[in-house]
């Protein structure tokens, strides 16, 4: 895994998508950074949906790694559509993958035994679009934040809280999204990316998911807040695709 250089996590922080196309001349190219998961054919070939282009692509490069499906990466992606020689699919194409870098993407945890929000302050947290992404057999948030770094000991960590049951009935749903900084110090800090599977909500249905954060800086719109935390909202609908 490469180290997620700071000029990277600008640019998604910002809400920056590299995105270019040249067309005419011969030249039918497009060039993407983002956020993106693997996926395998039936033949076990890996390959990578690019979550803001919408497309399935393949490398020497990738295929080398061993990834499994589901893994999250960040790379840059450059696909010359117009010399895509031999594809292990139609859907799939042959693209230069650079940049890799791979990030957790981690289960939401069920856990009513907590009552109350209780969270250290992440430096910095933001949103990476698409925030929600609805995958083959999950659905995922994606975050960059900015935790401090551990010397020694156990390192800190950011977990998604699922404290109650999905309330059915008046369709909404409250998750705490918590940092626990453990021995850390606050003069030296490490920023990455980070995914999480939301819980199994019901198909074809607007849902209304509230997530309550502390954070130091964040470019996400907050509905209200107090000292423990800010609330922000969004609509989860999954399509029941058969």
């Amino acid at each position: 895994m490469k180290v997620l250089n700071f000029v990277s996590v600008l640019c998604l922080f910002c809400g920056i998508l590299s995105l270019s196309s040249c067309l005419g001349d011969g030249g039918n190219t497009l060039s993407v950074y983002s956020t993106g998961s693997i996926y395998k054919t039936e033949t076990g070939t890996p390959y990578m949906y690019i979550d803001r282009a919408g497309l399935s692509v393949t490398s020497a490069e990738l295929q080398s790694e061993d990834f499994e499906e589901g893994d999250r990466l960040l790379a840059s992606t450059t696909i010359d559509f117009d010399n895509q020689g031999t594809q292990v699919a139609n859907y799939i194409y042959n693209a230069s993958i650079s940049g890799t870098h791979q990030f957790d993407c981690d289960d939401y945890i069920s856990d009513n035994s907590v009552t109350s929000f209780v969270s250290d302050t992440l430096p910095i947290l933001y949103t990476i679009e698409p925030f929600v992404c609805y995958r083959r057999d999950d659905t995922i948030l994606t975050f960059a934040y900015t935790k401090y770094d551990v010397e020694s000991g156990e390192e800190g960590s950011l977990k998604l809280i699922q404290p109650k049951a999905y309330n059915a009935e008046a369709q909404t749903d409250t998750l705490y999204l918590v940092y626990d900084k453990k021995n850390a110090e606050t003069s030296k800090s490490t920023t990455d990316y980070i995914s999480f599977k939301l819980p199994q909500y019901p198909l074809d249905t607007d849902i209304n998911i509230v997530i309550r954060y502390h954070a130091g800086s964040s470019n996400i719109p907050t509905i209200t807040g107090d000292k423990t935390s800010r609330y922000f909202s969004f609509t989860y609908n999954r399509p029941n695709i058969n």
